[in-house]
């Protein structure tokens, strides 16, 4: 049996802060693409932004926050859905050694008052109008509150400019004072009752789980020799959402982003980016399942569907008890008929997440393992037969 906690790691273990990471790789290997970007989101064309590349981005951003203020220790909300800019700016944030405040884009009045009052933030960012005009009717009671930056306005390219006349070497001396005890993040979090608590993350935790993932797991990530991908679509106010974008930057993998959760959006971007590994809660793998279970009941093919299904989930088990050491693997007859379900439904299925997901992760919160339209079943019927 292989010794995991002995296995070499797969990352540098963090000795600074999260930002260190973009900054390491552009370093080691500057031309590897490190996030894949669309100038529409309806564009089924991703552009790759290479390690370099980012890194200059984060870099001229995180001059703007020094040229407008923002100081190690201070704490920036971003209000705001999954997308690019989110990424740029939370590493630009890390690298001046800031604190980053994630909030959801609809969140009500009272929730943003309530979160940007009780961490003190000195400046928000948010998406669109509808976030300043939220934001504006609570700045009279954050007397803290000195910026309010709009994306969909130009907040990115403004910072830029305004910090044209701060030196590269003022970057780099703030981010080599950020520890990996330093607060990354802030995360709120709804109790049973009351107002949302914030619980701080370092920047330790969360890389702590990303590197013991990337060691343990990180080469089936994708094929031999191939560079692994996945498209980001959960919100990165979250921490779940917020630990891929962490994993997919230490570990060299290509992450796309995919703010839009409406079902043709996000199969229409899976089809488009084509990941290599599919990350999700289990209300979208249950979401998924019950859409292929209904397009095959709709084609006459319901109860070859649901004998497929079957099929995978008895597959995925005895490969989990073997894997174990409980058990021998599936037997002959079932290998037989999983050989059949693969060329008649397995890889149609996959064919609609962009063909090339080898595994699929589910968490974020407990799963139906019992339901019949579990995330195990739906899992193991898009990822098994790549394995």
């Amino acid at each position: 049996m292989r010794d995991l906690a002995l296995a070499p790691p797969a990352v540098s273990p963090l000795t600074g802060g999260l930002a260190d990471s973009v900054f390491e790789t552009a370093d080691r290997e500057p031309t590897r693409a490190l996030v894949a970007r669309r100038a529409d989101p309806a564009s089924a064309t991703w552009e790759e932004v290479t390690a370099i590349e980012l890194r200059d981005e984060v870099v001229d951003v995180a001059k703007g926050l020094i040229a407008s203020g923002i100081a190690p220790g201070h704490r920036v909300a971003i209000m705001a859905r999954t997308r690019y800019e989110w990424t740029v700016l939370c590493y630009a944030l890390w690298a001046v050694g800031a604190e980053v405040v994630p909030v959801y884009p609809t969140s009500s009045r009272d929730q943003v008052e309530w979160i940007l009052r009780d961490t003190g933030c000195v400046a928000v960012v948010v998406e669109d109008e509808q976030g300043v005009m939220t934001v504006g009717s609570v700045c009279a009671s954050l007397p803290l509150l000195r910026h309010v930056w709009q994306l969909d306005a130009g907040a990115l390219e403004e910072l830029t400019v305004r910090g044209e006349p701060v030196p590269l070497a003022t970057v780099d001396s703030m981010r080599r004072i950020v520890l990996p005890d330093s607060t990354a993040v802030i995360a709120y979090t709804s109790g049973t009752s009351g107002h949302a608590m914030g619980c701080a993350l370092s920047h330790r935790n969360l890389a702590a789980p990303c590197d013991t993932l990337l060691t343990g797991w990180g080469h089936t990530a994708a094929r031999p020799g191939e560079q692994g991908s996945v498209l980001a679509f959960l919100p990165f106010s979250h921490v779940y959402g917020l630990m891929i974008q962490s994993l997919c930057l230490r570990g060299g993998l290509l992450m796309g982003h995919q703010a839009e959760l409406g079902g043709e959006a996000l199969s229409s971007a899976l089809r488009s980016f084509r990941p290599t590994y599919f990350y999700a809660v289990p209300s979208v793998f249950e979401k998924i399942y019950k859409t292929f279970l209904r397009t095959a009941q709709q084609g006459g093919h319901g109860g070859l569907f649901e004998r497929a299904a079957e099929t995978a989930r008895d597959f995925a088990a005895a490969l989990e008890r073997r894997r174990l050491g409980r058990g021998r693997g599936p037997a002959f007859d079932l290998r037989l008929q999983h050989a059949l379900y693969e060329r008649t439904v397995y890889r149609r299925l996959r064919a609609a997440l962009g063909g090339r997901v080898r595994r699929a992760t589910s968490g974020g919160s407990p799963s139906a393992a019992t339901c019949r339209c579990s995330t195990r079943a739906s899992a193991s019927m898009c990822t098994t037969g790549t394995a």
